[in-house]
């Protein structure tokens, strides 16, 4: 190209790009310019001249701009980010809290020996049966702190074992009864918060590893309740009714949000900006005070609306300005709460125990009392360090696809896993369309009862479920809360047993590789009996040469006419009442339960009869 042709070509670049160029890339372009421009005025660009040095310091100053450029791009993005302080900006933008170091959780067995009453049938004082509440704290011998996180009613479904006893008969009994404890202490701090102070007030807390805040009250007894974010009006709340938790939904016009300082590991408080002098108690405001388009008019446009107008406040929660709170919390975890069993042993001054029925002697009151001891029988365990701000960019991804309503059908799924123990749980759940209604989805769920088999959800439950999923639920979803039909079953096959093997020590391999190899406590709802595994399973059993029993009528259905006493397990055998005919529901060597419908085999090597000749 000639030169004057170069030249025209290098002024028409007005824009040069730049980006990803080394030293050496700079210098070489800014040689080109330079012989281009500049060859009359300087005519030595060599390593060691004068112009050599001119380009050697634009050079280093491009390479520097486009070092520290693409840097600051890459922290723009949460995978390529490495400055601490934009990692942090990163996680405050996804939402993430979990920061902290997890506590230890375990089943800890609280005993106490209480008085017996002669001449009754397990004798057991029941005034002297008290209910231990939670929040009693006891300790492990390596000084690790549990909190006892539910009322422990020593009225029901205790353990009871002969303790003390004499020639005239039985003295005492030893009454135990498990209790879930969390590890961690409880701490209270007191602020004083100016009346002057600035809107969206936030205070630190002093202890790091903050995992829960238990409550907040001011000094007029004004209760500041913990949610997602400032513009959450509503909260979940447990109200007791008999031997039922329910969910409630209450306002939560004083509120707070927690922030984590994730270099620190400190927890800060934020609350609302609201002076709560005038609280209303109208949801909507006056409709003219809209000022809609719409009075006196034939024809009207679109109007925009927004929707926080109609809202009752827009302070996002009232403020404790000119208060003085007190904040209550629970810190501390790490791998060290993992404490190994029988090491929880310790209790940490009183108790907090009641006795619902007036006793006859108050002294046994105290007698009882000063007999409790603790102690787990398993190691406690969750307890994990806290994460690193590497790990904690790990999680990002997944927390910006959530979503705080229900769209899909594992949102749905997710929800009704995660309901709080408190308020029931439930086992199993699967949503079904409803062949009446395009827009209704029927929920079939079940829940356990305390021996491991499927029995309907309490009505408590469905209530409370129902007033759970309508805070995430989409408006216009409609759910039916069905109960899971249970059908029990059994199997019943009659084998050949190959010569030179027992028969009984064959049937007894068949029945354990059953239960291994099929695991019928894994079936889902809607799940199909496989038979063909199981006759699988059977034939390639080491001395079974085949199997007489056809595949149609390897299962048999289990109802509650079937009522029996075992003998060696010392208990009734009862089964549901639903009935199903293996015959009819048999296809292709699969047996389907009913719609919404689950299998239970409730007994296992009961319900499994083998029968074999040679």
């Amino acid at each position: 190209m000639p030169t004057s042709k170069l030249e025209e070509y290098l002024k028409n670049q007005n824009t040069r790009q730049f980006s990803n160029q080394t030293f050496s890339d700079f210098r070489q372009d800014l040689l080109d310019y330079a012989n281009t421009f500049y060859k009359d005025n300087i005519l030595d660009f060599s390593e060691v001249s004068l112009g050599g040095m001119l380009l050697d310091f634009a050079s280093i100053v491009g390479d520097s701009l486009i070092y520290y450029a693409e840097q600051q791009f890459n922290e723009l993005d949460y995978s390529t980010a490495t400055d601490p302080s934009n990692i942090v900006k990163h996680l405050k933008r996804a939402n993430i809290k979990d920061s902290k170091a997890s506590p230890s959780s375990v089943d800890v067995t609280f005993t106490i020996e209480v008085p017996a009453l002669q001449g009754f049938d397990e004798n057991v004082d029941q005034t002297l049966l008290p209910e231990i509440r939670k929040g009693t704290t006891i300790s492990s011998d390596t000084g690790i702190i549990f909190t006892l996180q539910e009322d422990i009613d020593f009225s029901k479904d205790y353990i009871i074992e002969v303790g003390e006893e004499s020639l005239t008969g039985i003295e005492t009994y030893f009454v135990s009864k498990k209790g879930l404890c969390v590890s961690g202490q409880i701490y209270e701090e007191t602020f004083n918060i100016p009346d002057n102070e600035n809107y969206f007030i936030s205070i630190e807390l002093e202890r790091e590893n903050i995992t829960s805040i238990i409550s907040i009250y001011d000094n007029d007894n004004n209760e500041y309740f913990e949610v997602d974010y400032l513009s959450q009006s509503t909260v979940f709340k447990k109200k007791t009714s008999g031997e039922n938790n329910y969910i409630s939904i209450i306002p939560a016009p004083r509120r707070f949000v927690t922030e984590e300082n994730f270099l620190t590991g400190r927890t800060s408080i934020r609350f609302g900006n609201g002076n709560g002098k005038t609280v209303k108690d109208d949801i909507f405001y006056n409709p003219e005070d809209l000022l809609l388009p719409l009075k006196n008019k034939d024809t009207f446009s679109r109007a925009d609306l927004d929707p926080g107008k109609l809202l009752k406040s827009d302070t996002l929660g009232i403020s404790p300005r000119g208060k003085t709170i007190t904040v209550t919390y629970k810190s501390g975890g790490g791998t060290s709460h993992n404490v190994s069993r029988n090491s929880i042993v310790n209790i940490i001054g009183e108790p907090l125990m009641v006795f619902p029925k007036e006793a006859l002697n108050v002294n046994d009151i105290d007698a009882v009392i000063e007999s409790l001891f603790v102690n787990n029988e398993q190691g406690s365990v969750g307890g994990a360090q806290a994460l690193s701000l590497e790990e904690l960019k790990q999680q990002i991804p997944s927390v910006i696809r959530s979503q705080n309503r229900i769209v899909s059908y594992e949102d749905l799924i997710s929800r009704i896993l995660t309901m709080p123990t408190d308020f029931g749980r439930i086992n199993k759940a699967v949503a079904l369309n409803n062949p009446y209604n395009n827009f209704t989805k029927d929920l079939f769920i079940v829940c356990k009862n305390s021996e491991g088999f499927y029995v309907a959800a309490s009505d408590a439950i469905k209530k409370n479920m129902s007033n759970y999923l309508n805070e995430y639920r989409v408006i216009g979803d409609s759910f039916n809360i069905v109960d899971v039909p249970v059908f029990n079953f059994g199997i019943e096959a009659q084998i050949v047993v190959k010569a030179g093997y027992d028969p009984e020590n064959v049937i007894f391999d068949v029945n354990s590789r059953l239960v291994e190899r099929m695991r019928f406590d894994l079936l889902q709802i809607g799940d199909p009996i496989d038979v063909n595994m199981i006759d699988v399973i059977i034939k390639s059993t080491e001395g079974v040469a085949d199997i007489i029993t056809s595949k149609e009528n390897i299962i048999v259905s289990k109802n509650l006419s079937q009522v029996d006493f075992d003998s060696e397990l010392l208990e009734i055998i009862s089964y549901n009442n639903n009935t199903f005919s293996p015959s009819i529901s048999y296809n292709n060597g699969l047996i389907f339960p009913e719609r919404g419908g689950i299998f239970e085999m409730k007994y296992t090597f009961n319900d499994i009869n083998i029968t074999g000749s040679k």
